[in-house]
């Protein structure tokens, strides 16, 4: 008997060959500790911030291909939204020079630490020591680059315009994320006839298009090799997983296609 191999089996494997091909990375080259000033320290921490912006990536879409598997597609939004904010950040990444996506990545986080003292001094409490740990993260920014702003996704968008597509899906996500009408409305539906409300237990599935994911995770790849000049390295493995990539979105808009 034949198995049927479905869009979301392909879109499984996918990741899996991602996972693979992150875990065979080359070693990153060795830091010369000679002359070290900040441009230099910048360098080796965008790197790392990439990084951590890509195994986020990854591990997040591997999530929500679990939770799918168990019925819970809908309830993913906020991963799903998670997953585009990050790859719209790496990318982001590179468009500007390194020292300047390190430090506006320090002044955010400056900025959001400095949300959280300012709610301890209106009388949220804080565990004993947190305030002298949150002060050295937040020394941690340069002083002289307090304009060097991280801008939110609607502003830079005016820098990547070619990213508009994802920014549209993180704001549809956004309100699935939040508590909206949006939010609630998978579990509920106002009959006029009666009138009155259905209450639902399980949500109305929505089906989603299979290459996202993976096209999502190149994408983020793509611009974290570019950081760490492994590109070279990689230039025929992610073309033939794009060349993937391309096929499950083809298959799967061939199917969806009125007949």
């Amino acid at each position: 008997m034949t198995t049927t191999k479905s869009p979301g089996d392909e879109e499984d494997k996918i990741l899996a060959d991602f996972r693979t091909m992150i875990e065979k990375l080359p070693p990153l080259p060795p830091t010369p500790i000679d002359d070290w000033n900040r441009d230099d320290e910048a360098a080796v921490r965008a790197v790392g911030i990439a990084w951590g912006w890509l195994m986020r990536t990854l591990r997040t879409a591997e999530a929500i291909r679990l939770l799918e598997q168990r019925g819970f597609g809908v309830e993913c939004a906020p991963l799903r939204r998670s997953v585009v904010e990050h790859v719209i950040r790496l990318h982001w990444a590179t468009t500007v020079d390194t020292r300047r996506f390190v430090e506006a990545a320090l002044n955010k986080r400056k900025h959001s630490l400095g949300n959280i003292t300012l709610a301890a001094e209106a009388g949220t409490p804080l565990p004993d020591g947190a305030l002298d740990i949150i002060e050295l993260l937040k020394s941690e920014a340069d002083p002289g680059s307090d304009s060097v702003s991280f801008k939110d996704l609607k502003s830079l968008m005016n820098d990547i315009p070619d990213y508009q597509i994802l920014f549209q899906i993180w704001l549809t996500d956004t309100q699935e994320s939040h508590a909206t009408l949006t939010s609630s409305e998978s579990y509920a539906e106002y009959d006029p006839d009666e009138p009155g409300m259905h209450l639902h237990m399980e949500p109305t599935p929505h089906n989603r298009f299979r290459a996202m994911l993976p096209s999502l995770m190149l994408l983020g790849t793509e611009a974290f090799v570019h950081l760490a000049g492994m590109a070279d390295q990689l230039t025929e493995p992610l073309a033939d997983i794009r060349d993937r990539v391309t096929q499950l979105g083809t298959a799967q808009n061939s199917a969806t296609e009125p007949g």
